[in-house]
């Protein structure tokens, strides 16, 4: 493909999309020609993005999603749903020919994950499972200094992906959103552990309970993931932090290795390395970029090059299967395995 790659924004019903948007409207490697969103409040936002950006007049608003579908100068779409619409709205756009890149989680049941990854393949079109927090400049230094062997072999991890007490709407509609902050946020820090090990979870246990707010979902949770290389992990996804908390969320780490310790924290811009060498015993190092940015140029480069995806559909099937592995646990209480992809 030459030129930058043709996208359309496809929902706003997660938040994400807007910064999706923004950063679309200044990226080389693509051209954002249309928006389509029904609630004209959320298509309100994304218009005003546009005006803002200088570009209401040249992109196209659309009311209904088949609209992109049906369109010949639309090459991919950026998927942001609720949840449960992730599976009909990827198919439809796969079933166009048009390459997907779809906001986390991927699907609500694996059963949509697996058909969702099945339906691209079949008709010759990219999908994405859109982590952006693989592509945080704490996050991607953490990797390479993994990557690089200077700190050995892993040995645990515990990651942390938590948020104040105030998520709603749809969100906390469990026939929307599949669930709670399990749902919701075990994805993020369970990508990240297999993405360092370069390992499959094996087995999860999982406790959740709805005890910061009356909602139907769960927003108190903790994990154990063992992977298969017999290393464990641990996760946080909580929705429970104070709504008075000095920041939006967080992602954290600790990766504890055989010769040190890789800590990172994406809100913060920083990690942090300690060395068993008593020569270089702590190194803290700050970053600041757009990993929103990077995941949309990651998604275009892909389709350009014909290149897999930094993370695809089969990481985004991982993430269900673990999410669908940890609620089996918090029911039975006791370890569960993780199903593989056939």
């Amino acid at each position: 493909m030459n030129g930058p790659v043709r996208i359309a924004a496809v929902s706003f019903e997660h938040g994400h999309q807007y910064s999706y948007l923004r950063a679309m409207l200044g990226l080389p490697s693509i051209e954002l020609v249309a928006v389509s969103e029904p609630d004209p409040d959320l298509r309100a936002q994304a218009e005003q993005i546009l005006s803002e950006g200088g570009a209401l007049e040249s992109v196209r608003i659309h009311r209904d999603h088949q609209d992109v579908f049906r369109a010949d100068d639309v090459d991919a779409v950026s998927i942001c749903a609720a949840n449960a619409a992730h599976h009909d709205l990827t198919l439809a756009a796969a079933e166009a020919g048009k390459h997907v890149l779809c906001e986390k989680p991927l699907a609500v049941t694996l059963a949509d994950a697996t058909s969702m990854v099945r339906g691209c393949a079949e008709h010759g079109v990219a999908l994405a499972t859109a982590y952006p927090v693989r592509h945080a400049p704490p996050v991607w230094e953490a990797k390479r200094r993994l990557a690089s062997g200077e700190l050995g072999a892993i040995r645990g991890m515990s990651l942390t992906n938590v948020l104040g007490a105030r998520p709603s709407g749809w969100f906390i509609d469990p026939t929307r959103s599949g669930g709670g902050a399990i749902r919701d946020h075990i994805v993020h820090a369970t990508d990240l552990m297999r993405w360092f090990s370069e390992a499959e979870v094996a087995q999860v246990y999982c406790e959740a309970e709805t005890l910061a707010r009356d909602i139907p979902v769960e927003d108190t949770g903790a994990l154990i993931e063992v992977f298969d290389s017999g290393v464990i992990g641990t996760c946080d996804p909580s929705w429970n932090r104070p709504p008075t908390w000095r920041r939006w969320g967080d992602v954290t780490g600790r990766i504890v290795c055989d010769s040190g310790i890789v800590e990172f924290d994406i809100t913060d811009y920083v990690i942090r390395v300690t060395s068993a060498d008593p020569g270089v015993p702590y190194r803290e190092v700050s970053f600041a970029s757009n990993m929103n940015a990077a995941l949309l140029c990651d998604f275009a480069e892909s389709i350009t090059t014909g290149r897999p995806p930094c993370a695809d559909g089969y990481d985004g099937w991982a993430g269900v299967a673990c999410t669908e592995a940890a609620y089996a646990s918090a029911r039975r209480h006791e370890f569960v395995d993780v199903p593989r992809f056939r």
